[in-house]
């Protein structure tokens, strides 16, 4: 067993091996789903862990604007995760990989200043009126479910409170909103202003749900998803890690095998820290003669 202790630990522990070349060792942190599938946000995370670690050891003073990273295969959570940074004027050229094998291609792009801040979700409860999730597991409808809950809130490294998750605000707004935290023994291995790296790891956490809702609701199963391509605009450089975070997406277009899934972390002032947008790759099962979608 692995704590989130741990996990954390390992997902903050990048060795500068080479010139620009940096290696994690772990322990990884598994998917929700496939335990023995590498979490994307967790490797978004270390890239912009690694990518903020050099451009320090060459004093760029340059800001991180944006990044765009790849998802070009699955990862192991149990392999060594090697991260290679070239630089091209203003954008960092990031491969990630295991051995051999490419898992990740990132650019990420530095300036001078941030893009424009987007405005905080509108009609939104105060933390303090959500339900911890142990109330919310309480009154669960199944076994199965419930135990699948009570793993997930046990080893992962976020604390959450769903405002809208499996349930949509209504009919057509295919939203997700929740608050996260790192939880209270993770706190103590992040530095005081490295908040950043989980707010980056949030923008990709349970980021199909609202996917999968709007299949739902047009009379759909989805049966497999994936992350393709993730695009996030910081608008912040550092920021304070003990917070809750609210994390906001929502799908706007859905066709075929693909969505488009918009998003953006809030912090505790309700400013937006990153905004994002996600490409997935999803798979609906046999629509029934009554489907909308």
């Amino acid at each position: 067993m692995v704590t989130r202790t741990q996990l954390i630990s390992a997902m903050l522990s990048i060795d500068n091996i080479d010139d620009n070349v940096y290696r994690s060792e772990g322990p990884h942190i598994g998917g929700i789903v496939g335990p023995n599938r590498l979490f994307g946000g967790y490797i978004a995370a270390q890239v912009y862990e690694a990518v903020r670690i050099y451009k320090d050891k060459i004093n760029d003073e340059r800001v991180i604007f944006s990044m765009h990273y790849n998802f070009v295969s699955a990862g192991d959570p149990r392999k060594l995760i090697d991260i290679k940074i070239s630089q091209v004027e203003n954008i960092y050229t990031v491969d990630v990989y295991h051995e051999n094998k490419s898992i990740g291609l990132a650019h990420v792009k530095m300036d001078t200043k941030f893009l424009e801040k987007p405005p905080y979700p509108a009609d939104i409860p105060a933390l303090l009126e959500i339900p911890s999730m142990e109330k919310l597991i309480a009154t669960m409808p199944s076994n199965k479910l419930k135990q699948e809950m009570q793993f997930f809130i046990k080893n992962f490294v976020f604390e959450m409170r769903p405002v809208y998750m499996r349930t949509p605000p209504g009919p057509g707004d295919h939203r997700v909103v929740y608050y996260a935290r790192l939880t209270p023994e993770c706190i103590d291995c992040v530095r005081e202003d490295g908040g950043m790296v989980a707010v980056v790891a949030l923008s990709d956490f349970f980021v199909l749900q609202s996917a999968q809702n709007a299949l739902n609701e047009a009379g759909f199963k989805m049966t497999t998803g994936a992350s393709l391509h993730h695009k996030l605009h910081f608008h912040r450089e550092r920021i304070e890690a003990i917070q809750w975070f609210l994390v906001e997406t929502r799908t706007e277009i859905a066709t075929g095998n693909k969505a488009k899934i918009f998003g953006g972390v809030f912090d505790s002032n309700k400013e937006c820290v990153v905004s994002f947008i996600q490409e997935a790759y999803v798979v609906p099962g046999r629509p029934p003669t009554d489907s909308k979608l």
